[in-house]
């Protein structure tokens, strides 16, 4: 079993730190005026806009086994089959996925389904899936491939 952690754009840690200050502002608002319908809604706005990106920050992970690629994001998580993977390419799409930089792979897996995530190694995320089973579509990231199975067979 190998863990993989999310390759984190400074823009994407700006973001999710200007987003928990907002919130905190806001619940020092809130609690500043007082009343239970205040403090209410300041617990709820700690939960969702501090705990809610705090927990995607910290939990955003690609476990691979022999059999499986485990994706785990906050509260989402998805299981891929290794072997329904057809192909793993670059990508900068900017679509919503468990991915916390613009550096990215987007895996093709069953017949129309896709993923895009930023494991920060990305040779070694691809290695760990088993990469000759797999199309690489990208001339980089399949130069990657071969040279790690090299290492493997030399090592």
């Amino acid at each position: 079993m190998h863990v993989f952690k999310s390759k984190i754009d400074r823009w994407v840690l700006v973001c999710f730190v200007l987003s928990i200050f907002a919130c905190l502002m806001g619940v020092s608002v809130m609690l500043k005026i007082g009343g239970t319908a205040n403090y209410v809604m300041a617990a709820v706005i700690i939960v969702a806009g501090i705990g809610f990106p705090l927990w995607i920050l910290a939990s955003t992970r690609y476990i691979t086994d022999q059999d499986n690629l485990k994706i785990i994001s906050g509260p989402f998580s998805w299981v891929i089959p290794i072997q329904s993977i057809t192909s793993i390419q670059e990508t900068q799409s900017a679509i919503t996925s468990p991915a916390l930089s613009f550096d990215r792979l987007e895996i093709i897996y069953d017949e129309d389904k896709a993923i895009v995530i930023s494991p920060f190694d990305k040779a070694k995320f691809i290695e760990s899936l088993g990469s000759e089973k797999l199309v690489v579509a990208d001339k980089n990231l399949r130069k990657i491939s071969k040279k790690n199975k090299k290492h493997r067979k030399n090592g």
